[in-house]
């Protein structure tokens, strides 16, 4: 994943430096990456799967673009970290929300199954970022997780690609994926963390 990183950073660098030319600031395109995938999940929702997710993949890049950005013009932040967390949620809602419409009417009627998939993968997403900050907020670290934004984001991207067929055992995976990396991360954490005092010092 390192690797692919850097690699696609080189790729991007272009891209950086004309927005850096052009007066872009990161902020701005951050938010610009979060507005196109607010357009995906319109889109999505539409039942135009593929369109949908070339979409959301154009939005995604700008989630790179925003911190290589920063880094060029030496403005990195924790407050521009703190924003691009946050925008990276609000983007993946976006995607929920609209595979969310679309199985609620779209093309083949309603799914309620994979309703059902969606709701216990945004439960799981959800619940595996707040373990993370709240483990933060007690002074402990938690890197450790099976699945978590990236390869949810990718796995929902691949599906969408692919097709409705594809999407479902795609939710299914991430249902049970997901819910299992919030456990995961409990057990890391609370091993961590110390248990209480043992009362009056020693046996009566």
């Amino acid at each position: 994943m390192t690797e692919f990183k850097a690699t696609a950073r080189g790729a991007v660098a272009p891209v950086v430096a004309a927005l850096d030319k052009a007066g872009f600031t990161p902020l701005a395109v951050s938010i610009t990456g979060l507005l196109i995938t607010a357009v995906s999940g319109a889109i999505i929702g539409q039942g135009r799967l593929l369109a949908g997710a070339l979409v959301f993949l154009l939005g995604s890049a700008f989630d790179m673009l925003d911190g290589d950005l920063a880094r060029r013009q030496g403005t990195v932040s924790k407050r521009g970290a703190f924003l691009d967390s946050c925008f990276d949620r609000l983007g993946e809602a976006f995607l929920f929300a609209g595979l969310t419409w679309y199985f609620s009417g779209g093309e083949g009627g309603v799914d309620r199954t994979a309703l059902l998939l969606i709701t216990l993968t945004v439960v799981g997403s959800l619940t595996t970022s707040y373990v993370r900050a709240r483990a933060e907020g007690v002074g402990e670290t938690c890197h450790v997780g099976w699945v978590q934004r990236t390869e949810r984001v990718v796995l929902l991207t691949v599906g969408l690609l692919v097709g409705r067929w594809a999407l479902v055992p795609i939710l299914g995976f991430l249902a049970v994926a997901t819910l299992a990396t919030t456990a995961q991360r409990l057990v890391h954490v609370a091993a961590k963390l110390p248990g209480p005092a043992p009362r009056g010092g020693g046996r009566p």
